[in-house]
C-alpha cells in the first residue's frame, strides 16, 4: 500500500480495513484535487472537490476521523486541506493582479483616447 493509501501508516491491527479503504479514498481525491489546482484545470478540481466534500460528509457522520487510531490520517487529510486553501488564495490573489493591470490599462488606453 502507498503512503497515501495506508494514510501515513495505519497498521493493521488498528481499525477497520473498511475504515482505512475510506480515508484512504478520501485522500486520494484531495491529493488529485490539489495536483488539479495546482495545474490550473479548475473544471477537474470542482468535480473533485464536489466528491470529496460528499465523501467527507459521510466520514464525519460515521465519526470515523475522530477515532484515536486515525489521528496520523487525520493530520494528513486536514494538511491536505489547508494546502487546497492556500493554493486557492494565491490563485485568486493572482487573478486580482491581472484584473488591476487590465483596469490600469483600460484606464491608460481610455486617457491617450481622449
Amino acid at each position: 500500500m502507498s503512503k497515501a493509501a495506508d494514510c501515513t501508516g495505519i497498521q493493521a491491527a488498528e481499525g477497520t480495513t473498511e475504515d482505512r479503504r475510506k480515508l484512504a479514498y478520501l485522500t486520494e481525491l484531495l491529493e488529485r484535487q490539489l495536483e488539479k489546482l495546482r495545474r490550473y484545470d479548475l473544471d477537474g478540481a470542482v468535480r473533485l472537490a464536489e466528491e470529496s466534500h460528499r465523501f467527507a460528509e459521510r466520514l464525519a457522520g460515521e465519526g470515523i476521523l475522530e477515532r484515536p487510531e486515525y489521528a496520523a490520517c487525520r493530520q494528513k487529510i486536514q494538511g491536505l486541506y489547508q494546502d487546497i486553501c492556500l493554493v486557492i488564495a494565491a490563485e485568486r490573489q493572482e487573478v486580482a493582479d491581472k484584473l488591476r493591470q487590465i483596469r490600469e490599462g483600460i484606464r491608460t488606453l481610455s486617457a491617450y483616447g481622449k
